[in-house]
């Protein structure tokens, strides 16, 4: 099968979606497929593994380069022959599109609060051209199906866009777990000396380029009022770092959070830490979340992301209600830390048999799955 892959990066230096449309279409052509990525860069080091077709975008602004590069991105399609084209993210001219971005018709009623933000902000010329596109390339007899990464897109985009049921697949994130495993656990002694932490304290892992919609001010709020204050935060990621230092000094807890950037052995710290915390606002399916369990690591998170489909509470992880539900968010914290030992080792053993149910081989499998479910009734007579 000769497949198209549809992504705007093909890299393995940005966020989740890049990894994940690398990773896929490494697998494909393990399983004998003929790859192409069609998308507007890709790194240098990966351009002789895939074949790979540029596609310019206008940069006058930001509405009109996503809508120029998913209208181009379709005149390649029509110009080549392609099994099945597979959208990873926005572009027209697909077969069938996995929801990897948030929903922005959703994204837009969480981010801006309150109504009056959310009012102004719908007149804005690059939400109202993403939530155009997401409606077109939806709702086209031409995509046959929309893949989500959890329960919660798919009930938003049968919601928001009128689909019906039977065009939705659900596919779940896979995790590597040649890279991510318990034996991380062996980095934990020697990131903790990385870190200078004392014996006594525990080391909570936040990992995000995007700090606000990902909690970081409120999981600050709660490290600087919790019992337990031998808890240190180290936050991975490049983000606005000059100012949460900032609110971290204004909370005096400057001392346990440590900003150590973006981290190419994350896998490291998730074998190091003692709870990986991520309190979004609304994602798809934070795969950092499955990482840090693939390595033992329990999750707190919100219950208003794809995420918390594979949490257990109590057993391998927690959910709270709301980005911005500190007091929760307090609760959880204190009572995690205040486990004994053998409490907190069966959660790391609960956080692996969830990440060993779900490992990137399975993904793959199922997206064929989907795949043989598109080529049926595109060439059907």
């Amino acid at each position: 099968m000769h497949i198209a892959l549809v992504k705007g990066r093909y890299s393995l230096r940005h966020g989740g979606s890049e990894r994940y449309c690398v990773n896929l279409s490494r697998q494909l052509k393990k399983r004998g497929h003929d790859v192409s990525v069609i998308g507007h860069t890709i790194d240098e080091e990966l351009q002789n593994e895939v074949e790979f077709i540029p596609v310019k975008r206008n940069m006058l602004m930001s509405s009109v380069k996503n809508r120029s590069f998913a209208e181009n991105c379709e005149k390649e399609v029509k110009n080549r022959r392609f099994d099945l084209v597979y959208g990873i993210g926005r572009a027209f001219g697909l077969d069938a599109v996995r929801v990897t971005e948030r929903l922005q018709s959703h994204w837009l009623k969480v981010n801006y609060k309150p109504h009056w933000r959310y009012q102004l902000q719908s007149w804005n010329p690059r939400h109202r051209t993403l939530i155009e596109m997401e409606r077109q390339i939806y709702q086209s007899p031409q995509t046959k199906r929309i893949v989500t990464q959890s329960q919660l897109d798919r009930r938003l985009v049968m919601e928001n866009y009128h689909i019906p049921e039977e065009k939705i697949r659900i596919v779940y994130n896979g995790v590597d777990l040649q890279q991510f495993n318990l034996d991380q656990r062996k980095e934990r002694e020697p990131i903790r000396e990385e870190l200078g932490l004392a014996s006594d304290q525990r080391l909570m892992i936040f990992a995000s380029m995007d700090f606000p919609g990902k909690g970081l001010k409120y999981i600050l709020q709660a490290l600087s009022q919790m019992q337990e204050q031998s808890v240190v935060l180290a936050v991975l990621g490049n983000g606005p770092i000059g100012q949460y230092q900032g609110i971290a000094r204004e909370l005096n807890i400057e001392g346990r959070v440590q900003f150590l950037g973006r981290r190419t052995d994350i896998q490291r710290f998730y074998g190091a830490g003692d709870l990986f915390i991520l309190p979004t606002a609304y994602e798809p399916f934070p795969n950092v979340n499955l990482e840090a369990m693939a390595c033992g690591l329990p999750v707190l998170t919100t219950n208003t992301s794809g995420g918390a489909d594979i949490i257990r509470e109590e057993e391998n992880g927690y959910l709270i209600t709301a980005i911005d539900a500190v007091g929760e968010m307090i609760e959880l914290l204190d009572s995690h830390f205040s486990k004994s030992d053998t409490d907190l080792e069966m959660m790391r053993a609960n956080c692996w048999a969830t990440a060993e149910q779900m490992p990137v081989e399975k993904n793959v499998e199922r997206t064929l799955e989907v795949f043989e479910e598109v080529l049926h009734e595109k060439f059907r007579v």
